[in-house]
């Protein structure tokens, strides 16, 4: 039994992060429905997560240091020379510390990327209600979709320039590797932050056939939004479909300079220190379940080109069709890893799960695996399971991130299901 203290604060020297987990207390004092996730904590520095409204609106919300609050300087004089609003409210009891939120266009880290469409008569995009938001991570990333001469388009666009480019995606659609590719749009805004894509499908597999709430990918500002049709087959094929494009993937040879495989070992530890100083009464517990992974990762299987970040929500489906997309963390390792990835961020859809489940029955991950054991290689069993949990781990501060009031008992019941897992 892990014992927690669920009044004690996140960060003593942040006194307005406490609030980014009270969405009823951060709604009464923004004046409107809100709610936060996404958080980047910097300790003792910063938090910036994003910002959800229940009218469907999506912005930035951040609380500073006194010493880094003059990050914020630029922000108010953006604000005062472009008309947009960037709210202000002060702590109560810490007169130094306050809560500010905007809109995505004053984003800091974004703002500069923006120029082209600022420059190029677009204006401030994110206000025009024609411009969908689809994604949004803070000072990271922006994805939304806008119609340009009848046509609908998805535009990534990115504090820093994509790590797959086009000619990466071309190469792999080129080899047969069902990826949704960039497309080149005349008169629309360009830079090398900025990608397009044509509009693919109806959603993304995470929800066909079901009602799974996503990690991180849920773009309805209160809960799951309704499932797209589809009985749970639909899912099953596409599914199985996912699998076979993810071993078709996994021959491909490496498209960069250096594709050396570098072990986990590393990476546990830097997890296990991270997530042991979020929540120190759970290190033992860490400590114990590293010293248990480790062994299982050393030997790493077949490597390859993975994708890096597989999951549901990274296979957009239309009917029987699908595509692969986001690749920004494709590189070369452990081809499990991707397997592990998958089936982790579905056991997490689907918690809580009963003691003893086989989580790689599943049924998203049963029919991807099965696709993928369909192709010329495979993974056994226990391969999986090491990255499912190594995977589980990366995402174990999962709940701090999405600003849930319970985190710290939803990252307990977490590690119980790894420990289940792996013994």
């Amino acid at each position: 039994m892990t014992a927690i203290d669920p009044t004690a604060d996140v960060d003593p020297t942040l006194p307005g992060l406490d609030w980014f987990f009270d969405s009823d207390r951060l709604s009464e004092v923004l004046g409107r429905p809100v709610r936060a996730d996404r958080l980047r904590h910097k300790p003792g520095t910063s938090a910036v997560a994003r910002l959800r409204e229940a009218g469907g609106g999506i912005g930035w919300l951040a609380t500073y240091s006194t010493d880094a609050a003059a990050k914020l300087e630029k922000t108010f004089s953006r604000s005062i020379g472009s008309g947009l609003a960037v709210q202000q409210i002060k702590v109560p009891d810490y007169p130094h510390h306050s809560l500010v939120s905007g809109p995505i266009e004053l984003d800091h880290r974004l703002y500069r990327p923006m120029r082209p469409f600022r420059s190029e008569g677009f204006g401030w995009i994110f206000v025009d209600r024609a411009v969908e938001v689809l994604n949004y991570n803070p000072q990271r990333r922006a994805v939304f979709a806008l119609r340009h001469r009848g046509e609908r388009l998805v535009c990534k666009l990115g504090a820093a320039p994509p790590h797959a480019d086009g000619q990466l995606l071309a190469k792999l659609a080129s080899r047969g590797v069902p990826v949704l590719e960039t497309v080149d749009r005349s008169g629309l805004p360009t830079s090398n932050h900025v990608q397009y894509f044509a509009w693919f499908g109806s959603g993304d597999l995470s929800t066909v056939g079901g009602n799974n709430r996503t990690v991180g990918g849920n773009n309805q500002p209160f809960g799951p939004g309704p499932a797209l049709p589809g009985a749970a087959g639909d899912a099953g094929a596409a599914s199985y479909a996912a699998g076979m494009a993810l071993a078709l993937l996994h021959q491909q040879p490496p498209p960069f300079e250096s594709h050396r495989w570098r072990a986990p070992a590393g990476s546990l530890i830097d997890l296990v220190r991270e997530t042991s100083s979020l929540l120190p009464g759970i290190t033992d517990r860490l400590e114990r379940l590293r010293t248990g992974l480790e062994p299982l990762l050393r030997r790493p299987g077949r490597a390859a080109l993975i994708h890096g970040d597989f999951s549901a929500d990274q296979v957009l489906v239309d009917g029987s069709d699908i595509r692969l997309t986001d690749f920004e963390r494709c590189t070369y390792g452990a081809g499990a890893s991707d397997l592990g990835s998958f089936a982790a961020v579905e056991i997490l859809n689907s918690m809580p799960l009963a003691r003893g489940t086989d989580v790689l029955a599943l049924p998203r991950t049963a029919a991807m695996l099965d696709g993928y054991s369909a192709g010329p290689t495979g993974a056994t069993e226990s391969e999986v399971l090491g990255w499912t949990v190594f995977h589980l781990l990366n995402r174990l501060s999962e709940p701090f991130r999405s600003c849930s009031p319970t985190w710290r008992q939803d990252m307990v019941n977490q590690l119980d299901l790894m420990e289940d897992i792996l013994w």
